[in-house]
């Protein structure tokens, strides 16, 4: 009976320090698996080192105050820049005043600019809103057209573009006094192999403001105090800007055109862009007020 018991009690022993082996495995296996890096392409938030490489975006979001699904869109399109610092830029263009639009009578602030009227009928994109380009590439979720009408592809679009190479920069500085903007900005080619990609480049300067409180629709109803960002308010150097050869020193002044425009909201942005193709290689922001902007 005695010597029954002992063998008795060795197999229970060896049975626990088995099933303690088996938990200490499985539990190194997942420390294992837990701390493998996760692949870029799996990432939903960019790596912050990976923020500052890549090709500038622009965003052209054409929209409206009586359009209900414009501040959904801007919101979605808004948060999912937000890691990727100046290099994305985003410009808010009110260009319908059709229902869907902005209508005078619920545009006390002065979103609607007949020059983004112009920009918007260039698309042809038969007086949808919400849309959006993206370097004023073509799409291929779109059909190759260069707008887009779906915002939740926005997100996946602006990152398609961000994987790009980047292949020049921007240096942009500006200053405001008495309602006049000065602009000095200089784009390079990165690489010399790169001088030649685009056969006409053009240089677009646009004046944007934010923080403009003013009517929205929504689905639930008007608000009526609602914060309008990145709001076009007007070129600077004419409607397609002006030819520009790389490394020179580009200056421009400019006055600010409407009284309801406030400086101290106002931010610059150069567009670099091919004139024949219209795609937009790179893209830099600069506050009247505050730092300048290198791209």
């Amino acid at each position: 009976m005695h010597r029954r018991f002992i063998h008795t009690l060795d197999n229970t022993t060896k049975m626990k320090l088995s099933t303690r082996y088996t938990i200490l495995s499985a539990l190194a296996l997942i420390l294992m698996v837990s701390c493998k890096p996760m692949p870029e392409s799996e990432r939903l938030i960019p790596n912050e080192m990976e923020t500052s490489k890549g090709r500038s975006v622009l965003i052209e979001d054409y929209s409206g105050v009586g359009c209900v699904n414009c501040p959904i869109a801007a919101k979605k399109i808004t948060e999912a820049a937000a890691p990727h610092g100046d290099k994305v830029v985003i410009v808010a263009l009110h260009g319908s005043n059709t229902g869907i639009g902005t209508q005078p009578k619920e545009d006390p602030k002065g979103l609607y600019s007949p020059e983004a009227a112009t920009y918007l009928d260039r698309l042809q994109s038969g007086g949808s809103l919400p849309i959006a380009t993206f370097n004023r590439r073509p799409l291929a979720s779109s059909g190759s057209k260069t707008y887009s009408d779906s915002y939740t592809q926005w997100p996946a679009e602006m990152q398609a573009v961000r994987e790009l190479p980047q292949l020049y920069k921007i240096d942009l500085q500006v200053s405001e006094s008495d309602r006049k903007i000065t602009t000095q900005c200089t784009a390079t080619a990165l690489a010399p192999a790169v001088q030649g990609v685009a056969t006409e480049l053009y240089l677009q300067l646009w004046l944007i403001e934010d923080d403009i409180v003013a009517p929205q629709h929504f689905r639930k109803g008007l608000d009526e105090a609602y914060q309008h960002n990145h709001i076009f308010r007007q070129t600077l150097n004419g409607i397609d800007g002006e030819a520009y050869e790389l490394g020179k020193s580009y200056n421009q002044t400019s006055t600010i055109e409407r009284e309801v425009i406030q400086p101290d909201q106002c931010s610059v942005v150069a567009i670099l862009y091919d004139h024949k193709s219209g795609e937009v290689y790179e893209v830099a922001k600069a506050p009247l007020k505050g730092n300048n902007s290198t791209n």
